[in-house]
């Protein structure tokens, strides 16, 4: 049969398999409705060797069942000519023989169905039974004749196979090779036994002879190899192409190629596969970078990471990457870490060739929202508040926050959203509305949305400020960058009680005995349940040993005794309240009650408890009795009737028997408690008497009075008092006209802490026109939590406080509150806004303390918040070091080296020099307004209002005025002139503390008259022990007479910074880079740059200076300062030239309206070639306490 087809229809898609897997044709046909698949079969040119099963399978089904997923057909081919038998020829001369064929070997007669006898022919043995025995047999033929055996020649049975099974070549890749070198491929064909084959190979050149083939064979358990090993010695370029090895048999040619490429040189090719930018999302289990590789001989592949060898990388070691043989790099769980410039470098280190190539890494987060971690998503939100409602995402790229609301209520989730609520734990609700749609139900102030830097990451912070928390919502914030998305669902739950559970106790002071006490708790039904008062057993508060122990709430009953209370719903606030009343108290009524409400969100019990304190009644009486009394005639009359008793006696008065109440001239005062009678007249003489009752009843006490003087005195002094008060009105007129023509300038601004400079617009004048914008400054007073005084003054005070989120992130700071004391006034209160306003206007700076904000708002307390210094001021801190002045490192456990004073005087000049940027001068730049932050920075301030002056041993009366003298520059002293070179003298003397350790300026000498007149004439202080003879010079520099001949703050930002420069290294060839710009968020607060880029603010790096010891002398000759030379030929200095030592008057403390220098109008002349007063001294810069 030459031909035979086959065709089936199904429903999957089809495939055939045949017995012998030789070459057929299959193709596609046309389906039918119900079975659209159709695949066809033919065989053509069938052979007897096709017989067998043919079966039609669904190819992507893997179970292969005939008559479900599969269906075969026997296929019987039957030969063109039958096999021939084979002939064993045992011929014989006897034809009647009778001939037995056997094995060699075997006596037994070989015998076979189908076998015959033909004494012409020999032996005749079928196809079939050849093919059932060993391939290699020996036979003869035996036959009896007389009684005598005859046995014929031996004959060996051969029988040939035809079959090829395979056929390979080795190598089986691709065959690249480089001109001259030796080619050498392998082709074997495994061949059914017996089997003759042909081996030909068919490649570029034959015909020139460049290749040998070696054929040999080698038989295996149950086949054979044929092999045919192509050798070329020396290979050419002309040599590339395909080689192809023919293995022929009598029925079978099978055929194997493969592709052979000869270059002339060795070579590497390197090229991007997916650009130079490969992004990859982060938690993706495994991640191949892959590049374009063409090279041969195969390089060596090293990959680097940001620089670093991959194999010595901690992610190589835990196989979290590794490298594969086609050059690719996978990471396995990518994360963020994994992001930054990789290079691939391909090297062929015997060709001295390599490429390398850079790719950079994306990995992008999809955004995660820190709160669902942290923050209880359906906390109560007090009714009437201001809320700051915050969502802090972390992505990559920076993921874009919405907000949205929705009306409180239950979500109604289908199947879907069922699943996908489970999956991440928020239900996905419907009906979301814009935040800014007209119907919202609270009223939305701002929406803040900024980019901070939060534990060190780049984090996207959104704020939706609800000023009046009145209606219950749903609010949903929304993070989504390219890669993901997250959400946070917040039941915005408004509620009437605090904290949404509450104990209200009436009366809420100590109730008196057979008082009426209410207890009324209140819990919000949306947050707890079942309310129950108890009152605590007094034994369960002690143990068995009599000390205090501590009681569970969740078994708080077993230790209580139940109290019968009034539950009742309130509609209006959703919430329950349950009361009890003592309707009469008594003192075995004292303890405490508790009152437990359930949790609905997690069953827990929660208890509140107040302790009831009852006082017994006590009956009246008198501390101190009525006396007698006699007065003159228009004298005023003064009674007092001075009772205790509990509750608090109700007083009436009586005279001569009849109730005494007030009239005209008479006036009952201080709850009855005082009689005044003004201008007493001879009627008013009499018996009077004080009765005092409670509920333990009454007490009276009784005086006489007597009147005694002329009716006719009293007329004449009615008229002076007329005429003297229209003299009065008079003088009163004619002051408030000269007032009103005074010029505005003149008139003191007060209680301001700064001062701005003197050509421009009065201070008073310019903070009435400079802003103050609240939404950029405004803090509710709600954020604050007030704690100690950190110092008090003459009318204002300055207060450790805690305020969560000042600083832009999630943290609780402590930040330092200034205030004004009670009963301010109005201009008090008016200093302290302008000096807010002219705080605002300075700008911040690292170097100096920073405002953080106010409240202004109705309601509460004018409050400036500023930073806080842990240290304190400097003053006290250096003072606290003397005895550790070494080598070491860390405040206050550790000593100061010289580096650290260097490092100290370097961050006050720059925070001088920022406020002479801006126009500001100081007017008492002294080591105790200087304060110590974290990481060594130093912060100008002024205590201001939080330091009495008048306890200040370093403010010197002068005539009513208290001045810092040792600090003021002569000019200041003499002629009332404050610039910033008077600033720089302050400057100096600051040094000479920093460098004393703290020690106080001019030790040992009289601050008088005298002392200023010595200062003028050139008289210093000598140099500390600690001063470098370079830092010494500096002090000097600043304390010239001349203000002009003095440095400039820049200038000794300079000079400092050089110093410190070299002080780095003892060679001075190392130094720390002091034009670094500095974000100040190392205080904890953030704060932006005020100046140009020159003027940026720097954290000094101190504890990174190595040590370096000076041997310090007092100074004398010239030194450099910069470029400046600064010689005295002799410093003249107090300790060489003593003061006459005067007794000091103990100066009389009056109460001022600054806590820093005081104002006056009536100071005490200095007489020295000069004459000036101390008149309208200002106040300094900054109020502020450690």
């Amino acid at each position: 049969m030459s031909f035979h087809r086959c065709l089936l229809r199904g429903q999957r898609t089809l495939a055939w398999a045949w017995p012998d897997q030789t070459v057929v044709g299959q193709d596609e046909c046309s389906g039918q409705p119900g079975r659209p698949y159709c695949k066809r079969l033919v065989l053509n040119g069938a052979q007897g060797k096709d017989t067998g099963h043919y079966r039609c399978y669904y190819k992507d089904v893997k179970a292969v069942i005939d008559g479900t997923t599969a269906v075969s057909v026997y296929v019987f081919v039957r030969g063109e000519s039958l096999p021939q038998p084979l002939v064993v020829p045992c011929l014989v001369t006897v034809p009647d023989l009778n001939v037995t064929l056997h094995a060699v070997r075997y006596p037994t007669p070989l015998e076979r169905n189908g076998m015959t006898w033909d004494n012409k022919r020999g032996w005749s043995i079928p196809r079939q039974i050849i093919d059932s025995v060993p391939m290699l047999i020996g036979v003869s033929c035996l036959a009896m004749l007389g009684g005598k055996e005859y046995q014929s020649a031996n004959y060996l049975i051969h029988t040939t196979g035809s079959q090829v099974y395979d056929v390979k070549l080795f190598p089986e890749d691709p065959v690249e090779l480089i001109v001259g070198e030796a080619l050498t491929l392998n082709c074997t064909a495994l061949v059914e036994f017996n089997t003759g084959v042909d081996i030909q190979w068919s490649y570029p050149g034959k015909e020139v002879l460049s290749g040998q083939s070696h054929p040999y064979r080698e038989a295996l358990a149950q086949a054979t190899e044929a092999v045919s090993i192509l050798t070329i010695h020396s290979v050419n370029v002309t040599d590339t192409g395909p080689y192809s090895c023919n293995v022929t048999s009598t029925d079978t040619t099978l055929t194997h190629q493969t592709q052979v490429i000869v270059h002339e040189r060795p070579f590497i090719n390197l090229d991007y596969r997916n650009g130079p930018v490969v992004e990859v999302t982060a938690g993706q289990k495994s991640f191949k970078l892959q590049v374009n590789v063409s090279a041969f001989p195969t390089p060596e592949t090293q990959w680097y990471k940001d620089g670093k060898l991959i194999n010595q990388r901690p992610e190589f070691k835990m196989k979290r990457m590794r490298m594969h043989l086609n050059h690719a790099l996978e990471i396995k769980d990518v994360c963020q870490e994994d992001s930054g410039i990789y290079t691939v470098v391909l090297k062929n280190s015997a060709a001295t060739l390599e490429r390398r190539l850079n790719i950079t890494l994306v990995v992008n987060v999809p955004p995660q929202i820190h709160e669902k971690e942290v923050a209880d998503p359906s906390n109560p939100y007090p009714s009437g508040s201001s809320q700051t409602l915050t969502c802090t995402a972390y992505g990559l790229p920076a993921p874009n926050i919405s907000w949205q609301w929705r009306p409180w209520g239950p979500c109604v989730l289908n199947s879907t959203q069922n699943r996908k609520s489970r999956s991440n734990g928020m239900a996905d609700c419907q009906n979301w509305q814009g935040i800014n749609s007209e119907n919202a139900m609270n009223e939305i102030e701002a929406i803040e949305t900024n980019v901070e830097v939060v534990d060190g990451r780049q984090k996207t912070v959104s704020r939706l400020q609800i000023h009046n928390a009145s209606v219950s919502v749903m609010y949903k914030c929304s993070a989504e960058n390219k890669v993901g998305r997250d959400e946070r669902l917040i039941y915005f739950y408004v509620t009437t009680i605090p904290e949404g559970f509450s104990v209200d106790v009436q009366p809420p002071e100590n109730p008196l005995e057979q008082e009426k006490v209410s207890l009324c708790c209140s819990a919000d039904n949306y947050t707890y349940e079942q309310l129950q008062w108890y009152r605590l057993d007094p034994q369960a508060l002690q143990d068995e040993q009599g000390k205090p122990q501590k009681l569970d709430c969740n078994s708080v009953h077993l230790y209580a005794d139940t109290l019968q209370g009034q539950l009742s719903f309130q509609e209006p606030s959703n919430s329950w309240v349950l009361d009890f009343t003592i309707h009469s108290i008594q003192l075995q009524d004292e303890g405490h009650y508790v009152c437990e409400a359930q949790s609905r969100r997690n069953g827990e019990k929660q208890c509140l408890v107040r302790y009831i304190s009852v006082k017994a009644l006590e009956a009246p009486r008198y501390k101190r009795s009525l006396t007698n009394q006699t007065v003159n005639v228009t004298q005023s009359l003064r009674m007092e009737c001075d009772v205790e008793g509990r509750p608090l006696p109700r007083l009436s008065w009586f005279k001569d028997n009849q109730p005494l109440h007030q009239m005209s001239g008479i006036q009952l005062q201080d709850s009855n408690r005082t009689l005044s009678i003004q201008r007493v007249r001879e009627e008013d003489a009499g018996l009077y008497t004080c009765t005092a009752c409670n509920q333990r009843g009454c007490i009276h006490s009784s005086a006489e009075v007597r009147v005694i003087g002329s009716s006719d005195k009293a007329s004449v002094e009615i008229v002076i008092l007329i005429g003297t008060g229209v003299i009065a009105v008079f003088f009163w007129a004619l002051l408030i006209l000269i007032f009103c023509n005074v010029n505005p300038a003149d008139i003191k601004t007060g209680y301001l802490s700064i001062i701005m400079d003197p050509g421009e617009v009065p201070l008073d004048e310019q903070c009435e026109y400079l802003p103050y914008d609240s939404s950029q400054w405004e803090i509710s007073r709600d954020r604050l939590r007030l704690g100690k005084v950190l110092g008090h003054g003459a009318f204002g005070k300055v207060i450790e406080a805690s305020i969560y989120g000042i600083s832009k992130s999630s943290s609780l700071d402590t930040v330092a509150v200034k205030m004004l004391k009670d009963g301010a006034t109005a201009s008090e209160h008016k200093a302290l806004m302008s000096e807010l306003k002219i705080l605002i206007h300075i700008g911040n700076h690292l170097n100096v303390v920073n405002l953080l904000g106010a409240c202004t708002k109705p309601n509460g307390p004018l409050m400036v918040v500023v930073e806080y210094c842990k240290y304190g001021n400097l003053s006290n801190f250096l003072r606290a070091k003397r005895e550790f002045f070494l080598p070491y490192r860390d405040l206050w456990k550790t000593p100061l080296t010289i580096e650290d004073l260097i490092c100290y005087s370097f961050q006050v000049a720059r925070g001088m020099e920022f406020l002479a940027s801006r126009k500001c001068i100081h007017r008492d730049l002294a080591a105790r307004n200087i304060l110590l932050s974290e990481n060594n920075i130093v912060k100008i301030c002024d205590f201001g209002l939080a330091r009495d002056i008048y306890k200040d041993p370093d403010y010197v009366r002068k005539g009513n005025a208290r001045l810092p003298l040792k600090w003021m520059a002569p000019e200041s002293i003499f002629d009332k002139v404050y610039t910033s070179q008077s600033d720089v003298w302050s400057f100096g003397v600051l040094l000479w503390e920093i460098f004393s350790l703290g020690a106080s300026p001019y030790p040992g000498v009289q601050i008088d008259e005298e002392f200023c007149k010595r200062l003028k004439d050139g008289v210093r202080m000598r140099a500390p022990e600690t001063a470098s003879p370079e830092i010494y010079g500096i002090m000097l520099a600043c304390w010239q007479g001349e203000p002009k001949d003095r440095p400039t703050f820049p200038a000794l930002v300079q000079i400092l910074g050089d110093l410190l420069q070299d002080n780095s290294l003892p060679d001075g060839k190392d130094y720390i880079p002091l034009n670094h710009s500095q974000n100040s968020e190392d205080d904890g607060f953030s704060q932006a740059s005020s100046g140009p880029a020159s003027e940026e603010e720097l954290r000094m790096a101190c504890n990174t200076l190595p040590t370096r010891y000076y041997n310090c002398v007092p100074f004398a000759g010239c030194v450099f300062v910069g470029p400046s030379k600064i010689c005295q030929p002799r410093v003249k200095t107090f300790e060489e030239l003593p003061l006459e030592m005067h007794p000091q008057k103990a100066p009389q403390d009056n109460q001022t309206d600054s806590g820093m220098v005081l104002a006056s109008e009536e100071f005490e002349r200095i007489e020295h070639n000069h004459r000036g007063t101390f008149e309208n001294v200002g106040k300094n810069i900054f109020i502020f306490s450690q």
